[in-house]
């Protein structure tokens, strides 16, 4: 299974590919897109390309998205909604799966606490993924692949309960 983990902002957008065989997780690629100086069309434009790129390079199976969390600027909370919706709309005209989970739930999967620190999840998914040169992940990537293996224990959760239910 491949699952490419989004974790949306208007300034910068993290995401991470990563595959599911047996009983390990292996990153595939991440990365970053950077949108500042670019207008809402071009930043959405740059977002399709990448989901292409990638799909086609990947066959991605399912995309999971950062659900947004209650900021203090209503005005970036306003653009960072807008941007998440255009992604969503994006995602679903090429994968029939999308996952949205919220900050609080991706730690909680990756942690075991829903009140970790964004660093506690980057350790978290070095171990995980066997990241060995930790100063070159960004958190957006981080955020990305920790959203990405949280759709992934999902998927799994789902399946064994319905295996369970035959």
């Amino acid at each position: 299974m491949i699952i490419l983990g989004v974790d949306p902002g208007t300034n910068t957008l993290g995401y991470g590919v990563v595959e599911f065989i047996g009983n390990r997780y292996q990153l595939l690629e991440a990365g970053t897109l950077e949108f500042k100086n670019k207008n809402f069309k071009e930043s959405v434009n740059d977002v399709k390309e990448l989901l292409n790129i990638l799909n086609n390079k990947y066959k991605i199976d399912s995309i999971a998205i950062e659900d947004i969390f209650l900021g203090f600027n209503p005005q970036s909370l306003i653009k960072l909604a807008q941007f998440r919706g255009a992604i969503l709309y994006i995602a679903s005209e090429q994968f029939e799966i999308i996952g949205e989970y919220s900050p609080r739930e991706v730690k909680k999967a990756l942690t075991g606490y829903g009140n970790s620190t964004k660093e506690q999840v980057q350790f978290m998914i070095f171990k995980i993924l066997n990241i060995k040169n930790i100063e070159k992940i960004k958190l957006d990537i981080s955020d990305a692949l920790a959203i990405a293996i949280t759709h992934i224990q999902h998927i799994q959760y789902l399946q064994i309960r319905n295996l369970a239910k035959i």
